[in-house]
Parts: C-alpha cells; sequence; structure tokens
C-alpha cells in the first residue's frame, strides 16, 4: 500500500475494460514448494542480476528491493538496484538507498522484479530489446499480479512483499543484518500501516519479532516512515481535504498541477496521504483520490472498507493492487476521469 499511487499503469483508453481480471491460480495464495526452489535456482547460479521495483516506489518496494540486493551481494553476486523514481525523502534512514540506479543498463544473465503487479510497473528500467534474453523472477504479493516472469514467487496472502523477501532469505539460510531487517521491516511497516490493516496475520507478526531481534527498531521505523512529514506535505494535505466531497458513500478530491503550484508544493507526485485520510470518513465505503501529471495523465488512488474491492475496480482501468487498497492511471483530462471512475465505484457500491 502507498499514499502515493503505488499502481499506476499507463493504459491507453481504449485498452480500459478489455483485460481479464487474474484466474485463481497459483498467484491467489502460496507458491508452491517446487516454484521456490526454481526462484532459489536461478538467484544461486546467477552472477549478474538486475533487480527492479515498480514505479513511485513506496516503502515496501524500496526496503524490498534493499534487503535483496544486499542479501545477493553478501552472497558474492553482482547486483543493480534499480528504480524509475527516486526514493522519497522520508527513507533517507535506509543507506542504501543511494545506492539505487535509475536506468538497467548493462549485460544481466537474471532479472528478478520485486513488489511489481505487472511489467507495465516496472517503468522504463525494463528495456525489452535489451532485457528479453535473461530470465526474469516475479516476487510479490498483489492479488492482480499478471504472472509475467518464467519464475513468479506470487503470495497473495503475505501482506508485504518483505515477509516473501524474508522468507527467501530463511531459505536460501543468508544471515539478515541489521541493515536488511531493518529494511524488510520497513516494507511491513508501511504496507501495514503499523499491523493496522486487515491483510495483516500471525505470520506477519512473528516475522517483525524476527527482525527486531535482527537490530531492526519497531519505535523509529514507524515514527519515520509514518509519521513525520514535511510542512508542505501538511499544508498541502489540508487543502485536500477542504476541497473533498462525499457522495453516494464514496469521498473523493482531486489536486491538479495548478492546485500544486498555488500551494507551492516542493514534491511533483503523490497526495500526501490524502486517499487514506479519507477512507477513515465514517460515511464512506470507498476514497478516490485523483492526480493531475505533468504530462496530463491521471493518478487514481483507492482505499476501501473490508467487503468492498477496489483492486477489479483498478484492473479494469489498467492498473491493480490489493483488495482494499489499489491505483491506475488514466488519460486526462481530470473532469473526465473523476466521470468515469465514479460511475464504475457506484456500480461496484450498488451491486455489493
Amino acid at each position: 500500500m502507498n499514499s502515493t499511487f503505488p499502481y499506476t499503469a499507463g493504459a491507453e483508453e481504449s485498452d480500459v475494460g478489455l483485460q481479464q481480471f487474474p484466474d485463481s491460480q497459483e498467484g491467489v495464495g502460496r507458491s508452491s514448494a517446487q516454484t521456490w526452489a526454481e526462484a532459489e535456482g536461478y538467484l544461486r547460479r546467477a552472477q549478474r542480476i538486475l533487480a527492479i521495483t515498480h514505479l513511485s516506489p513506496d516503502g515496501d518496494a524500496i526496503g524490498s528491493l534493499l534487503a535483496f540486493g544486499r542479501a545477493m551481494q553478501s552472497l558474492g553476486k553482482s547486483v543493480t538496484m534499480a528504480c524509475q523514481d527516486s526514493a522519497h525523502p522520508r527513507f533517507s534512514y535506509l543507506s542504501g538507498v543511494r545506492d539505487f540506479h535509475q536506468n538497467g543498463d548493462g549485460a544481466y544473465d537474471l532479472l528478478v522484479s520485486i513488489d511489481a503487479s505487472d511489467l507495465q510497473r516496472l517503468g522504463t528500467i525494463f528495456l525489452p530489446v535489451e532485457h528479453a534474453r535473461a530470465p526474469m523472477i516475479v516476487f510479490d504479493h498483489h492479488i492482480t499480479n499478471t504472472q509475467f516472469g518464467v519464475v513468479n514467487v506470487v503470495d497473495s496472502n503475505a501482506a508485504s512483499s518483505a515477509e516473501i523477501i524474508f522468507k527467501l532469505l530463511r531459505r536460501m539460510d543468508i544471515r539478515i543484518t541489521a541493515e536488511i531487517a531493518t529494511a524488510l521491516l520497513t516494507g511491513i511497516i508501511t504496507d501495514t500501516l503499523a499491523f493496522r490493516t486487515s491483510s495483516t496475520t500471525p505470520d506477519t507478526l512473528a516475522t517483525a519479532m524476527d527482525l527486531m531481534r535482527a537490530g531492526a527498531s519497531l519505535p523509529e521505523i514507524t515514527r519515520r516512515a509514518l509519521v513525520l512529514r514535511s510542512y508542505d506535505s501538511i499544508r498541502f494535505l489540508a487543502a485536500g481535504i477542504v476541497a473533498s466531497q462525499l457522495e453516494d458513500g464514496i469521498v473523493y478530491a482531486t489536486i491538479t498541477r495548478k492546485m500544486r503550484k498555488e500551494l507551492g508544493v516542493k514534491e511533483d507526485r503523490g497526495d500526501a496521504g490524502l486517499v487514506g485520510t479519507l477512507i477513515t470518513a465514517m460515511e464512506a465505503n470507498v476514497a478516490a483520490v485523483f492526480v493531475e501529471n505533468i504530462d496530463g495523465s491521471i493518478d487514481v488512488g483507492f482505499r476501501s472498507e473490508p467487503g468492498y474491492d477496489v483492486s477489479q475496480v483498478a484492473f479494469e482501468f489498467g492498473g491493480g493492487g490489493h483488495t482494499v487498497a489499489a491505483g491506475c492511471t488514466l488519460p486526462g483530462p481530470m473532469r473526465d476521469a473523476v466521470n468515469r471512475v465514479l460511475v464504475r465505484l457506484r456500480r461496484m457500491i450498488r451491486e455489493k
């Protein structure tokens, strides 16, 4: 989950509604022992690995990528950790974030996708012509994962991809240092909102305990990753709340480029956590925030109360995510994007 729209997809308007929601297969639930073994085999044989996470990375993407990269480097492998977009400054306490690359140039014998539900989510890092010959392993926990790897370790029962990477390191008998533990606990804390989401399981809590024993500080990570925010983002959040509307169980707000400029907000993307705040309204079943990008496209972030599946709504618009937290990207203008989405959300509520 992410307050900066973690599941953008950039589908063309003509594609909306033509995709099929993933069938209930291996990706929905736990991966088989054979799948885990195949993934481990590829990793042990590889020498040059390109590890990629999704654009507009959230704490789970950043923490999982960093932990994976450091773990593979401890085995003597050459690992390039890459993401199209830079990490939010709030994650500066993770020293390895400075090692992330914003391109995927080079020759690799293995690609690894982490916390991305489809190939588009890898953005400009994945270069089809350059990378097509190298096999790709997918590690992810999103129910909308499209199984785009040669091996797909996808567990939608996990609350975060960090839990999957933790399991991988345990299987491979890799020592979990304090640095790796801090990165993984960051992923768990951010994707569960400090263990407050319905996806939190006993396994989640057990993993967090193990990471604390390995040197990760729960209170410090929670403070840095979830609590602290810039004054700009506080003002931005306040303006978004004031501009929000509540109709038919749907609370929504729009964030235009003009609004960002008038407020003098330096951050050029995201909603400052607005969608996560709006869903706390007692009258709301679903929250949606529409953010206008520089190129005119519209990022849409969804949150919902349990029982309302926004992942399928997002998937129909070319995005994806979790049952109660998802997102997509639509063509502008803003008014058209808002109208299309609200019509679909109202239908979802009526059919509930």
